[in-house]
């Protein structure tokens, strides 16, 4: 019951005075160009059993992208520039029977780290929501945490999953994959395919672009806000595929073409 509790005010805490603050933090930013989003329009707000890829150029993917499954990140802010974000933020009223805040399963399941970015004590307001793995933990430990979020899939929820396995820059060192524009991606690990092709979720792809700049790699983690990041959403699809291999492949040229894709922040 105790434990139980303390979850619970956990996720009070971020749901209703974490996460907020944070949203009105980026579109602060979006207001002031620091941000750039395309297609926000193609985000499924109220979609439950999706499964979040994207690339991974930095250590800012795993706190930002969840903030984009928040129904207030389609509130009109008065501030925001974007007429498109605004004309889409008016179908928003039309759910005004739902709940302002997400409920717990519609936020993003990440897969943090176990020892560096879920046990630590300042991180303790996301232990709970987050499905950490021991990436020293042996085949069993890793196939433990595949089989949590299989269930999250299963229980209506939605996942956020890196297929690369880890950090871009890293991941290209031992194979890379460009895009016709010369986007690098590392090759896929075949978890989200297998999870997708298991559940029967919808994947939805994201392109990320400027992170590494905004807080960059092997140096002290100081944001530099005056850099311009940009987050491509891609157009959310089932896979077509019925091998592990040929879905990890779709979901590589999905990532591969929205990173060529055209377009600006007020265009649908």
């Amino acid at each position: 019951m105790k434990n139980k509790l303390i979850s619970e005010i956990r996720f009070q805490v971020v749901n209703c005075l974490v996460a907020p603050t944070l949203g009105i933090l980026v579109c602060l930013l979006e207001a002031l160009g620091r941000i750039e989003f395309l297609h926000f329009e193609r985000f499924p707000i109220w979609e439950e059993k999706l499964v979040i890829v994207s690339n991974h150029p930095s250590l800012l993917e795993p706190f930002f992208l969840p903030l984009m499954g928040f129904p207030w990140m389609n509130f009109p802010w008065v501030f925001s520039p974007l007429w498109s974000r605004i004309r889409f933020s008016l179908s928003w009223f039309k759910e005004l029977q739902k709940e302002f805040s997400l409920q717990k399963k519609l936020i993003p399941a990440n897969v943090p780290d176990k020892n560096n970015f879920y046990d630590p004590a300042y991180l303790g307001l996301f232990q709970g929501i987050n499905v950490p793995v021991d990436r020293n933990g042996g085949v069993q430990g890793r196939i433990g945490t595949v089989l949590a979020l299989k269930k999250v899939l299963e229980n209506g929820g939605r996942v956020l999953i890196f297929p690369e396995g880890t950090r871009t820059f890293k991941a290209i060192q031992k194979c890379e994959v460009k895009s016709a524009n010369g986007s690098k991606l590392g090759k896929l690990k075949d978890g989200a395919a297998w999870l997708d092709l298991k559940t029967n979720a919808r994947i939805l792809p994201i392109w990320v672009e400027g992170t590494e700049k905004v807080l960059p790699n092997n140096k002290f983690p100081i944001p530099r806000l005056w850099h311009t990041l940009t987050i491509r959403i891609g157009i959310p699809f089932f896979e077509q595929e019925n091998t592990r291999k040929e879905a990890t492949s779709e979901i590589a040229q999905a990532l591969l073409e929205l990173a060529d894709e055209k377009g600006r922040s007020h265009e649908t």
